[in-house]
């Protein structure tokens, strides 16, 4: 006998489902998986499928690949697949579609779910119950995206700068060692750059990590500090137009005590406002004590200048810094939006992420996004805020202005 799975998905129907379609589907369902030994709980709200299928991992993962290529709904995200010792819907073999228990035991007699009046709490407590659960609250109601939509492609004019950007940075004498790109995060709400993020480039555009190989471990908080400061002076000289997001190692500010005030004296020296910087704190690093870290950074917020976790749920400081600090902003990691589309457990941790984020007064951007999928998905979530090669990629030495909103 091959090992038990259970595996549970949601997915939007392709058109809202009337009573007798609804009636039908589980009486279809309900008949095919009797005969190949599936079990499992069907439920239908609000345009929405949530299914549950338990069975041999052979006969459950054939039937799935089945289910995904179904023409009748889209949006299939896959949420959970894991071995069971056990079934739990065993009794009711496929449950509920949006009729009414008297409509689903005349169709399908009193091994149906509701027509039992069971309840969800009287199975147990694992982790189909739980979601079952969530999805009547209404969580994992999946959304029908509309792929025939059209994108809109924004260029910005100089009418909506305040300062037009040279060809070349005339004046400006380039390290010798790195340089930077510059790659905006937009406001989908109306269309606007909310910030430019500076990346370390090499001279001749080489990436980030090439740059950093060649830095000495001892010398890397200092070097953290200095590409700081020509960040600044490159975003100024090319006539900054809106925010500024810098990133900065954690530890660089209890090593050294300009690591902040360096950049603050730079960006006025630089004729830019206290509100366009905006400090990212790199989650990975470590930081040992929170409350001397705070003290530190809090002046500066009187200044009006802005913080933000960078790479947010790939670290170790994430939560805490939540917790301790409350950035203005988080950006989330970009492996968390990557398909997440189409992956339930990333859609739980960033639901969660959004809920939480949203009681704190913290906005959301949404990091390394690449695909229309990826984009519509967070969107449908509420997130506003994007940054990533699908809406425009980093232009070295310049400030782009022109962008796509998916």
């Amino acid at each position: 006998m091959s090992q038990l799975i259970e595996l549970i998905y949601c997915s939007a129907a392709a058109h809202p489902f009337s009573r007798a379609e609804l009636a039908q589907l589980l009486a279809a369902s309900r008949s095919n998986n009797e005969k190949i030994g599936v079990s499992g709980m069907l439920l239908y709200a609000e345009g929405s499928f949530f299914q549950v299928l338990e069975g041999e991992a052979p006969t459950v993962e054939a039937l799935f690949e089945t289910i995904r290529r179904d023409p009748r709904h889209n949006a299939v995200t896959l949420i959970i697949r894991e071995p069971i010792a056990r079934r739990a819907f065993e009794a009711w073999t496929m449950g509920y579609a949006d009729i009414t228990p008297d409509e689903v035991d005349k169709l399908l007699g009193a091994s149906d779910f509701f027509a039992r009046e069971a309840s969800f709490t009287a199975l147990g407590q694992d982790r189909a119950m739980k979601l079952l659960e969530a999805f009547k609250q209404g969580s994992w109601r999946a959304r029908l995206s509309n792929t025939d939509e059209a994108s809109a492609e924004v260029t910005l004019t100089a009418e909506d700068t305040p300062a037009s950007q040279p060809a070349l940075l005339e004046g400006l004498p380039p390290h010798p060692d790195y340089t930077f790109a510059f790659q905006p995060i937009i406001d989908v709400r109306d269309g606007t750059i909310f910030s430019y993020e500076a990346l370390l480039r090499g001279v001749n555009n080489e990436t980030a990590e090439n740059v950093l190989s060649r830095v000495d471990a001892d010398s890397l908080h200092r070097f953290d500090e200095e590409s700081r400061i020509l960040a600044i002076e490159m975003a100024a000289r090319l006539g900054l137009p809106a925010r500024l997001n810098l990133n900065v190692l954690p530890r660089s500010i209890g090593i050294s005590p300009t690591a902040v005030a360096s950049v603050r004296e730079t960006a006025r020296r630089c004729g830019l406002r206290m509100e366009q910087i905006v400090l990212e704190i790199l989650e990975w690093e470590i930081i040992d004590d929170f409350e001397a870290f705070k003290s530190k950074l809090d002046p500066y917020r009187g200044f009006g200048m802005h913080f933000a976790i960078d790479d947010f749920g790939s670290g170790y400081a994430g939560l805490n810094l939540l917790a301790e600090f409350q950035p203005d902003l988080i950006k989330l990691d970009m492996e968390l939006v990557r398909g997440i589309e189409h992956n339930g457990p990333r859609q739980a941790i960033v639901r969660g992420i959004i809920r939480t984020c949203f009681d704190l007064g913290i906005d959301i951007i949404a990091e390394g996004v690449e695909t229309v999928g990826e984009s519509r998905w967070l969107r449908g979530e509420g997130i506003v805020l994007y940054q990533g090669n699908l809406l425009a990629e980093p232009a070295f030495e310049a400030l782009p202005t022109r962008f796509t909103i998916p």
